[in-house]
């Protein structure tokens, strides 16, 4: 039986049916191809949610675990004390990466989590959308990726690039935002956004939810160019995000 998550998705992945049914190439179906991948995606998100909080949180406060625990080792150790120095300026000099933690870092994470634990996704290029697909998907009936040149315009839509399938609105984007969803970027894409909601203080990191849409063109605000040179941004709130996590 469908979950409740899951039903909501497809409700809004039915709202971009007409978009999606008119992204190239139209062949692919991806109105269909898109609820497949829902179905195999949403459920399992939903299922390690918690897991996926508490890998996160683990991974950002191990640092801050470190530190407490060598205030407890360290007295009962006996070594020369340069060397019980050396380790605590070790442990200083990582306070700076630590001020340095970013949502693409956080992004990283996440994405290692549902590498390690589910087989069938993999990871795109660093610049390419979406983050994550299925290798088990069938893309090869994409044309390779190649840009346009100023005399011919080549429709937007889903290619191959280095065999990797990229702008296909049926994998999932990550997104990582401090206090409250809002995200900018420079691209309207259909497609499932998971965003993963924290809060730090005193570089001690707390995961305050996880959530999903499917999020279509009309859901960005796009700000307009005051110039040529500016990038067009697109950005988006989280109106539309179902929380993956159960109720406290």
């Amino acid at each position: 039986m469908p979950s409740t998550v899951l039903n909501l998705i497809n409700g809004q992945i039915d709202e971009a049916f007409s978009e999606l049914k008119q992204y190239c190439p139209q062949e692919m179906n991806w109105p269909l191809r898109v609820k497949e991948s829902a179905a195999a995606l949403v459920p399992w998100l939903e299922e390690n949610a918690v897991a996926i909080k508490s890998y996160v949180e683990g991974v950002l406060n191990a640092p801050v675990q470190l530190r407490k625990m060598w205030a407890d080792i360290r007295p009962q150790i006996n070594l020369p004390k340069e060397q019980l120095e050396s380790f605590d300026r070790q442990l200083m000099l990582d306070d700076v990466l630590r001020e340095s933690v970013t949502g693409e870092l956080i992004s990283k994470v996440i994405t290692k989590f549902l590498l390690d634990h589910n087989p069938v996704l993999q990871t795109n290029g660093r610049s390419d959308y979406p983050d994550i697909y299925f290798s088990n998907v069938d893309y090869s009936g994409l044309n390779a990726f190649r840009r346009s040149t100023a005399e011919e315009k080549i429709p937007y839509g889903a290619a191959l690039k280095s065999e990797r399938p990229v702008r296909v609105p049926d994998g999932l984007e990550i997104k990582t935002c401090c206090k409250t969803v809002r995200v900018d970027c420079h691209y309207p894409h259909a497609g499932l956004h998971l965003c993963l909601v924290y809060n730090e203080i005193d570089l001690t990191f707390s995961v305050t939810d996880l959530r999903i849409a499917f999020l279509r063109r009309s859901d960005y605000r796009i700000s307009g160019r005051n110039t040529e040179a500016t990038t067009v941004k697109a950005s988006f709130n989280g109106e539309r995000f179902i929380t993956l996590l159960p109720p406290v």
